[in-house]
This record gives structure tokens, C-alpha cells and sequence, in this order.
């Protein structure tokens, strides 16, 4: 590999693949609508580019660079939904043309049934339930098209974790605990198959790192284990114990059985990787985050 370009780079994902690479000194390239905040935090660590420059096919690659694309629609509303996905498209035909040697599409885990009772391996059938798991896997069609014949793969990834990421429930639970209030846990058999972003990042870059012409078309990238929604609550009980806060919970009775559980062993075994960062590391560098800030 040359360099590691990448497209999203001032999302979550992103965020966390720059500080990986910077640290095992690969060259990065940036990708971003706001290239000044990406120098802000990271100074001389990555170059950066416009996603604009991008588009409008103006930028020429080293058939060794390795492109990693993280950039994705908002799932706000299907106006933006079309919008963002046209441009997903236009993003891997410039890097295509322009001659970028392999192609990692991120995906989601959310492209398989969301009652599974297993975890999810990389020949189940799809099952796309959600208009975002419709845009995700037209993410990884765009990207068996345009680089059909060149090295490329999608990673459905598990549902990420992380400091900063206060979409997920656990942040959100998280501050619920830290304000004092009783965590309410509705059913509680609910499965996840949790990732911290920092193993995420790591798996993705030595993928990155590895010889492109053995990859597979697909694959999920998680832990193997799974957690219960009960499972979470008690660890944010546990990990704020620890800190000497108080927090408690409540289960009630219901009947979601949700399982967004994955088989990442195809990775694992292809790439020499497993996921380093705990459960409860992950709960509790949220929570010390929370009440730094």
C-alpha cells in the first residue's frame, strides 16, 4: 500500500481509521467537505482533499493507494437518501478512473434479518428491512459494479461503539445514568453485536495494509460474542459503581427480540484479527468522558 485514502474522514469511522493509520505512520489522504477541521486536529499527519475536487473527477491515484469509503447518506429523509447515494456512486467511479489500485466500501450489519436467531454470516440472504439497510447494500452494488474486475470488498460492519458516538443507545443510557435516573429496560433479550471503533479501525487497516488481490467480495467485521440488553445495563451499573456513582435499573416485560449479532471469523482468520477492547472498557471511557466534559 502506498497510501490510505479515505472518503468520510471527519465521521466517527473515519475519525478513528486517520488516528490508526497515523499511528503505524501510513500516509493518509483525507477526504473531506471540511479539510481545514481534518488540519485543525491532525495537523501534518494526513493530507487532505475536497470532496468536491473528488467528484468533479479532478484527482489522479497511485495504483497502490487503497481507498477506504466511509462516506455515506444522512439517514434523514429520502431526498437526502438519493442525494447522498448518488454521490457515494460518483465517489467510487472518480476513485476507480482514477486509478486507486483496491477499494474498501464500508456496509452494515443492518443488510441481514434483524430476527435472526444466529449470527449473522456472510452467506445468509439478505433481508433489507430498513431504508437504510436498502442504501447500504445499493452501496456495496455500486461498488461491485464499478470495480468489478479490480480488487475490492464491503465490510458489513457490527453496530460501532465509542466516546463521542451519542446516537447509540449505551451513550444514551450512559447520560440517563449520570443524571440520576433508573435505566428502564423494556424486554431486556434484545442481542447486539457491539464493536468499539478503535478495534474497528484497527481490523480495517490492516485489511488495508494486506495483499488486495486475496480479499473476498464480503465480509463482516465484529466480535464474536454478543450482548443482551440486560447484559449492558448491568455493565453500565458496574462500570459506574467502580467510579463510586450510583445507578440502577428496571426491566419490564416485552417482546423485542431483536439480534444484530454477526460471524466475523472469515476476517478474523483472512486477516490475523481479533477485537482487543472490552465491553467495559468501551462503557467506561464513555462514562469518564461524560463527566470530563
Amino acid at each position: 500500500m502506498e497510501r490510505l485514502v479515505l472518503s468520510g474522514a471527519g465521521g466517527f469511522l473515519g475519525s478513528a481509521i486517520i488516528r490508526k493509520a497515523a499511528e503505524l505512520d501510513i500516509k493518509i489522504v483525507a477526504i473531506t467537505s471540511r479539510p481545514q477541521e481534518i488540519k485543525n486536529v491532525y495537523g501534518n499527519t494526513c493530507d487532505t482533499l475536497e470532496t468536491k475536487k473528488i467528484l468533479d473527477g479532478s484527482c489522479e491515484f497511485c495504483r497502490k493507494d487503497v481507498f477506504v469509503n466511509c462516506m455515506f447518506p444522512t439517514n434523514a429523509d429520502g431526498y437526502r437518501m438519493a442525494d447522498g447515494l448518488e454521490k457515494v456512486f460518483q465517489m467510487m467511479t472518480a476513485a476507480e478512473e482514477g486509478g486507486v489500485g483496491a477499494f474498501i466500501n464500508i456496509s452494515s450489519q443492518s443488510v441481514y434479518a434483524s430476527q435472526r436467531t444466529q449470527p449473522a454470516a456472510e452467506g445468509d440472504p439478505l433481508c433489507l428491512e430498513t431504508p437504510y439497510a436498502v442504501a447500504k447494500y445499493s452501496s456495496e452494488a455500486f461498488c461491485d459494479q464499478v470495480f468489478h474486475g479490480k480488487p475490492h470488498t464491503n465490510i458489513r460492519l457490527a453496530s460501532l461503539l465509542g466516546v463521542g458516538y451519542d446516537q447509540r443507545i449505551i451513550n444514551r443510557m450512559v447520560d440517563q445514568a449520570l443524571k440520576g435516573n433508573e435505566l428502564k429496560v423494556v424486554g431486556g433479550m434484545q442481542r447486539y453485536g457491539f464493536l468499539d471503533v478503535r478495534d474497528s479501525a484497527a481490523g480495517i487497516v490492516k485489511m488495508a495494509m494486506s495483499d488486495s488481490g486475496n480479499w473476498k467480495q464480503v465480509y463482516n467485521l465484529g466480535r464474536m460474542e454478543s450482548y443482551t440488553l440486560i447484559d449492558v445495563v448491568q455493565t453500565i451499573v458496574s462500570e459506574m459503581e467502580k467510579r463510586g456513582l450510583a445507578a440502577s435499573y428496571a426491566v419490564k416485560e416485552g417482546t423485542d427480540t431483536r439480534n444484530s449479532s454477526i460471524n466475523a471469523e472469515r476476517f478474523m482468520k483472512d486477516f490475523t484479527w481479533k477485537p482487543v477492547i472490552t465491553l467495559e472498557q468501551t462503557i467506561g471511557d464513555i462514562i469518564d468522558k461524560k463527566i470530563e466534559d
